[in-house]
């Protein structure tokens, strides 16, 4: 498995089916069909996740034990935003994420690994200089992942919080949490996969954009 790291036509097979799939999943969610497709959720996130790792060198224990901590700390944070109505609101989660902890989806601990890795390793690429700078831009790129999600996840029944609009608090502790997240991964995981992670990023924005204009 580690070796498929290092392998360039394992990548843009990995490419070809996230796409393939990203987008099959847009059309069938728009389609009459989309109740299927919205419960193919957690297995698409799941897939993702596999093949950014498979594709990721972290062969090394530190890395092993930084997402680890990543996807605690997530599902933790969101047990208590949801349970407790700490951080970002008072929101819950819907059906389409699939099994629950504490009323908070397995899958979204994995999401947060999912979205640090990209983010993460997209900013190390195009931004130079201090880490600092890195983490920042990372941070950036997980607000505007989320403000765009925010406009579809009610419709999707992902989640849905009880105010609208979405409140500032949830922009706010999801730039904090994702500079804490960002620090444990540039800290721990030392080589960086660009190549999938700026596919997935591109996917991420126009899949949630189309679904934004035409759900």
């Amino acid at each position: 498995m580690i070796g498929l790291s290092n392998n360039k036509e394992f990548l843009q097979l990995s490419i070809f089916f996230l796409w393939l799939i990203n987008f099959s999943g847009v059309f069938g969610i728009l389609s009459d069909q989309n109740e299927f497709f919205l419960s193919t959720t957690p297995y698409v996130l799941s897939f993702t996740l596999l093949l950014l790792i498979l594709n990721h060198d972290l062969s090394d224990k530190k890395s092993k034990i930084g997402l680890m901590l990543i996807f605690l700390f997530g599902l933790i944070v969101e047990i208590l935003g949801v349970n407790y109505d700490l951080f970002f609101g008072e929101y819950s989660y819907g059906a389409n994420l699939g099994p629950k902890i504490h009323e908070v989806p397995f899958v979204i601990g994995l999401n947060w690994v999912l979205l640090i890795i990209a983010t993460g390793s997209v900013s190390d690429k195009l931004i130079k200089g201090k880490e600092i700078f890195k983490i920042l831009f990372a941070s950036f790129l997980m607000v505007l992942i989320d403000l765009l999600i925010e406009q579809s996840a009610p419709k999707l029944d992902y989640w849905e919080f009880t105010q609208s609009p979405v409140p500032l608090s949830n922009y706010i502790w999801w730039f904090i949490f994702s500079l804490c997240f960002q620090y444990i991964f540039f800290k721990t995981v030392k080589t960086k996969e660009y190549n999938l992670s700026s596919n997935i990023l591109v996917i991420q924005f126009l899949f949630f954009g189309m679904l934004a204009v035409f759900l």
